[in-house]
């Protein structure tokens, strides 16, 4: 069909459908040319499917850092290009050892009387120092692990580990930048089992996701399968992500993945990780998408993102 006939998208449409203003959408036709809107028969301006396709795709790149001036101009096969860029340039990891050190330093103010008032000052300062995205991907699951591992020695108390957990949230929450535009689809619920009170994984991912341009809806812990498949209805969620620590009953695990599995349409994909995954049987995994790490995870929704376009663009 020709998209400049069939289905005329309104201003306001767009605006909902991309996260885009009337007024930046403006500025955009007068500075570059693009969009072009038709006008209707009452001289309302209307738009076709292929213009919304490429200004989701805009706002989505815009939204990662690249300056409108640069991208807009641009068509749709140059944006897509652009989009296969972004996902090969990760940002540089921090090295092992500056990891190390890092480590060491949080276990120092940890078991430091006065740490409490320093560390999400310190905790600011390292996310900016090393930025977020590889912060989250690199530096807090070595922190993790390094809390988790010194409690179960004992050289860390309970109320201890838990100011940590509540001290990096707030920190990373509060380094979480905004964005200008309409998040990308695939849609991503997360939530843990009951039971499950370890979310520092999830706040990983949805961080990752996140600056990665996707719709990420966290559900806190402990949701049940029947609370979970009704959300996933309600928001349209095309992928559910289930983090898993090695705390959890096997055995509960596992007929909580399954459960859902059974439950969740099949075209939503459902992601599971954590150090408790490596421990669940392989029949309590089937029909699940397994991660031994959140950047793993960003890379496949990367890539459902990419194949979710041209189905989208054939649909309108």
């Amino acid at each position: 069909m020709s998209n400049s006939t069939a289905h005329p998208l309104t201003l306001s449409d767009v605006e909902r459908l991309t996260g885009l203003s009337r007024e930046v959408l403006r500025k955009w036709t007068i500075r570059y040319r693009f969009p072009k809107p038709q006008r209707g028969k009452r001289g309302e301006r209307t738009f076709c499917a292929a213009d919304l396709s490429r200004l989701q795709l805009l706002a989505h790149l815009v939204a990662g850092g690249h300056r409108a001036g640069k991208v807009v101009p641009l068509e749709m096969e140059q944006l897509l290009t652009l989009l296969d860029e972004r996902s090969a340039k990760q940002p540089a990891s921090p090295q092992p050892g500056d990891i190390e050190h890092h480590t060491l330093s949080l276990l120092t103010m940890l078991t430091s009387p006065s740490f409490a008032d320093a560390l999400e000052i310190w905790l600011a300062a390292l996310i900016k120092q090393v930025r977020l995205g590889p912060f989250v991907a690199h530096v807090m699951p070595a922190f993790n692990r390094a809390v988790g591992d010194a409690w179960q020695k004992g050289r860390l108390s309970v109320h201890t580990e838990h100011r940590y957990t509540e001290a990096i949230v707030r920190v990373v929450s509060r380094a979480m930048p905004d964005f200008p535009g309409k998040p990308s689809p695939p849609g991503v619920l997360m939530t843990t089992p009951p039971s499950e009170l370890h979310t520092l994984g999830l706040l990983a991912l949805q961080v990752q996701l996140r600056l990665a341009g996707a719709e990420v809806i966290g559900l806190g812990a402990q949701l049940p399968v029947d609370e979970l498949l009704a959300a996933v209805s309600v928001y349209g969620a095309k992928v559910v992500a289930i983090s898993i620590s090695l705390n959890l009953d096997q055995d509960k695990a596992g007929e909580y993945l399954q459960l859902l599995r059974s439950g969740l349409p099949s075209d939503c994909a459902l992601w599971a990780g954590g150090a408790g995954c490596a421990a669940l049987p392989k029949p309590a995994l089937n029909g699940c998408e397994v991660f031994s790490d959140t950047s793993s995870a960003v890379l496949r929704w990367q890539q459902m993102c990419k194949e979710h376009l041209p189905s989208k663009m054939a649909a309108l």
